[in-house]
């Protein structure tokens, strides 16, 4: 059984995403790469990564020809979804306990920490990969940003994973304080920088404007997904979604909750704008030479083909397609991170039991 509803129109005023030249040799070497790794093993994970319609990435780099900045882009995104499947359908979201150490040995790679065992497992393995085709390439500025992001996005994610394990219901505050911090919107906006060649100064980056425009950026996007995601989640007891928490916190209908949240990102919308419209004068005000003003501009313009291609994909990924038996789109995933797979606490089964019945 399914809730049905009806996805609000998100109106963003920024040209519509483009076929990239190279988006089409994206997909077959990416999944050639996951399948090296050991994070597809099967047939049906290959269907489940198609679905994701990752050559999409593209589109937060319209401008770059460069094929193997693309790629990379690409990989390490793959790298974010398979991540996500394993913290959200998998037995690690459940597993706090087991997810900590995990996590810190995914800060390890990224650390450079000496003396590092042989990798563990597929996820391990694969993160090695991607950090020595990005390390070298890299100041160390940039890895820093990098590091910290990537590690918040970690600690947002234990976070998450412990209101899951112990079925405790958010607020709307931690949802939202979570929801921008697990949405990996930091990591892909510092990789766009990154496939760029582009550094913003921390002058300009730490800034309230360009602050506003990246969280805004991430709000946007992460709301969306959540839009998207409603009824797949809704089904399975999801926690971390902000319709499925106004619904809970609010006592509001499914509909009801959805048109709240579009009416949020609706504002965030204009969050945005009026900080674009803000970080030129506060770059002028600050007298900063003509090559940071250049990264400033840059800035704005990959987060605004970061919020328009994020929606673009959601438009055309069929990751949250689904009939009236959710169930039978969701398929056994291998255990990425080393932590062993006990049905009885995966997360399809996490809903209460009278959930679950009705959402066959």
């Amino acid at each position: 059984m399914t809730t049905d509803i009806v996805i609000p129109t998100i109106n963003l005023p920024f040209a519509a995403s483009q076929k990239h030249p190279l988006q089409d040799r994206l997909y077959p070497a990416t999944l050639e790469w996951a399948r090296r790794f050991g994070l597809v093993t099967t047939e049906a994970a290959a269907e489940r990564l198609r679905r994701y319609r990752l050559e999409l990435c593209s589109y937060y780099a319209p401008t770059v020809d460069s094929g193997p900045a693309l790629q990379l882009l690409t990989d390490w995104i793959t790298w974010a979804v398979v991540f996500e499947d394993q913290i959200d359908e998998a037995t690690a979201g459940l597993r706090p306990d087991l997810l900590a150490p995990v996590l810190d040995e995914f800060r390890a790679i990224l650390r450079h920490d000496p003396g590092m065992p042989a990798p563990s497992n597929p996820a391990v393995a694969a993160l090695t990969d991607l950090w020595q085709r990005t390390a070298p390439d890299s100041g160390p500025q940039w890895r820093q940003r990098f590091y910290d992001h990537i590690s918040d996005q970690f600690r947002a994610e234990l976070r998450a994973s412990i209101h899951r394990a112990t079925q405790t219901p958010m607020d709307i505050a931690t949802c939202i304080e979570l929801r921008e911090k697990t949405g990996w919107v930091t990591f892909t906006h510092d990789l766009q920088h990154h496939i760029h060649r582009v550094w913003v100064p921390d002058t300009v980056y730490c800034s309230t404007p360009y602050q506003t425009l990246l969280w805004s950026a991430a709000d946007v996007l992460m709301w969306t997904n959540d839009l998207f995601s409603y009824t797949r989640e809704s089904a399975f007891g999801e926690l971390n979604n902000l319709a499925i928490v106004l619904q809970t916190q609010q006592g509001l209908a499914p509909q009801q909750a959805v048109d709240h949240v579009h009416t949020m990102i609706d504002d965030r919308i204009e969050d945005f704008l009026k900080a674009g419209r803000e970080l030129p004068d506060l770059v002028r005000t600050l007298h900063l030479p003509p090559d940071a003003a250049l990264a400033a501009e840059h800035g704005i313009t990959h987060l605004r083909t970061l919020v328009r291609g994020s929606y673009d994909w959601h438009l055309s990924c069929e990751r949250y397609h689904h009939g009236p038996d959710i169930a039978a789109n969701l398929h056994a995933l291998d255990d990425l991170f080393g932590i062993t797979q006990d049905g009885s606490a995966a997360n399809t089964g996490r809903a209460p039991e009278n959930e679950r019945d009705q959402a066959k």
